[in-house]
């Protein structure tokens, strides 16, 4: 998404300057004789990677729940503070109820925004839960399809929008995939983390059971169960 990629961007440029400063000041003391930096350098550094791995723990432990509750609130949390965050937290909630199976809970969470007053590269991530809804709820692939073709359209707009791996769900469970769309939703899945991963898994588990590969069918199974063992392909 184009608003988390600005911001992920921004971090590394922030986190870049910090280290670059960090790195001339820790040299300066170290030819000046002054060693005491040393141990305070690498203790900010295991504080800056505990921080990430923590966040990283965190969203991996809600999507083992029961329900998406959990997982709603963390990311309504998460994106209070970003631009349209009515729209990015909408997307988001509205994802995960709908992978869990809460299809008006999903709903709800969509109609909770005038996504007239928003950038359409945020009313097609809109289409695109609306194409999940099609997948999941309804089995109606040609629906599916076009909600998708409809988002593509809008997130072109915005310069690096789009979700190509929602995008490549939608088409891999819907119409089948291409070597190209395969690789990409593999590198994803074996993440092992995260809700957009853990949908990738599902889609690979249903495309290599439909082409009799059941043991790479059972492979990604595997990993969604253990990533979101609630969701509703999981029930099914």
């Amino acid at each position: 998404m184009q608003s988390h990629r600005k911001n992920f961007i921004a971090l590394l440029i922030v986190t870049g300057l910090f280290i670059a400063i960090m790195a001339v000041g820790f040299v300066g003391n170290i030819r000046s004789g002054n060693y005491v930096v040393i141990p305070i350098a690498f203790t900010a550094i295991a504080i800056c990677a505990g921080a990430v791995w923590l966040a990283h723990y965190r969203v991996r432990v809600l999507l083992r729940d029961k329900t998406p509750d959990r997982i709603i609130a963390h990311y309504h949390g998460s994106v209070r503070r970003i631009e349209h965050a009515d729209a990015v937290a909408a997307y988001l909630a509205g994802l995960a109820a709908t992978f869990f199976g809460e299809y008006d809970r999903a709903r709800q969470e969509l109609e909770a925004v005038n996504w007239d007053k928003v950038p359409p590269m945020y009313r097609g991530h809109r289409l695109y839960v609306l194409a999940m809804l099609a997948l999941l709820e309804e089995t109606d692939y040609p629906l599916a399809l076009r909600l998708a073709a409809q988002a593509k359209e809008l997130e072109s707009q915005s310069p690096g929008g789009g979700l190509v791996l929602l995008d490549d769900v939608i088409h891999l469970v819907a119409n089948g995939g291409n070597p190209e769309i395969i690789s990409r939703l593999e590198r994803a899945a074996n993440k092992q983390h995260g809700l957009v991963p853990g949908i990738c898994a599902w889609a690979l588990a249903v495309y290599y059971k439909r082409n009799n590969q059941l043991d790479k069918a059972s492979d990604y199974k595997v990993i969604l169960k253990l990533s979101i063992p609630y969701c509703a392909p999981m029930k099914a």
